[in-house]
C-alpha cells in the first residue's frame, strides 16, 4: 500500500466532509427560538421536534469527520510501524476501539436529542458522561502505544547513530 496516497486520500475526504457540512445549510429554527424570560437569548428546546431536526442532517457529517480524523492519526502511526516491517495491527485495534467509543457518544447524543433524560451519570447527562468517561480515555490508546514503542519502532538506536553521523559530517563540511 502506498501510505502517502492513503494519507492524501484521508485528507481529501476530510476536506470534502468539511465542504459538505458548509453546503448542507441549516434548517429553519436551527439557531434556536427566543427565550421567554430573556428575549436576547435563544433556546435550543431539547427534545422538541425542532431540536432534533436541526441536528439530524449534521450529526452524520460530524460523525464521519471524527472517524476520518481518527483514521488519519492511526494511518500516521501505522506508517511509522510499517517502516520497520510491522503492519501495525495494534494501531488498527486502537483505532477501531476509539471509533466505536466515538460512535457510541454520537448515538447517545442523537438519542438524547429525541428523548432527553434527567438521569445523570457521574453528575453529567448521558452523552456528556460517555464523552468524558469513555471517549476521552480511549484517545490515550494512541498516546500510550506511541510512547511505549517509540524507541523500538520510530527512533531506534540505528536511527540515532545515523543522525549523529550526519551531524558530524555537517559540522566538518560547514553545512548540508
Amino acid at each position: 500500500m502506498r501510505w502517502p496516497l492513503l494519507l492524501l486520500g484521508l485528507l481529501t475526504a476530510m476536506a470534502a466532509v468539511v465542504i459538505a457540512a458548509a453546503v448542507i445549510g441549516e434548517p429553519p429554527g436551527a439557531r434556536g427560538v427566543e427565550n421567554a424570560t430573556f428575549p436576547t437569548m435563544l433556546d435550543g428546546e431539547p427534545g422538541s421536534e425542532g431540536d432534533t431536526r436541526r441536528h439530524e442532517r449534521i450529526l452524520p457529517v460530524g460523525w464521519l469527520l471524527g472517524v476520518l480524523i481518527m483514521a488519519f492519526a492511526a494511518a500516521l502511526l501505522a506508517w511509522g510501524y510499517r517502516r520497520r516491517g510491522r503492519i501495525g495491527w495494534v494501531v488498527l485495534a486502537v483505532f477501531v476501539a476509539q471509533a466505536v467509543c466515538f460512535s457510541t457518544v454520537m448515538i447517545a447524543y442523537a438519542s438524547y436529542m429525541r428523548e432527553p433524560s434527567a438521569a445523570l451519570w457521574g453528575a453529567l447527562p448521558e452523552p456528556t458522561a460517555l464523552l468524558v468517561y469513555l471517549f476521552w480515555p480511549s484517545q490515550f490508546g494512541f498516546l500510550i502505544l506511541y510512547v511505549v514503542t517509540f524507541d523500538r519502532w520510530f527512533w531506534t538506536p540505528d536511527d540515532e547513530s545515523r543522525f549523529r553521523a550526519m551531524l558530524r559530517h555537517d559540522s566538518k563540511t560547514g553545512g548540508p
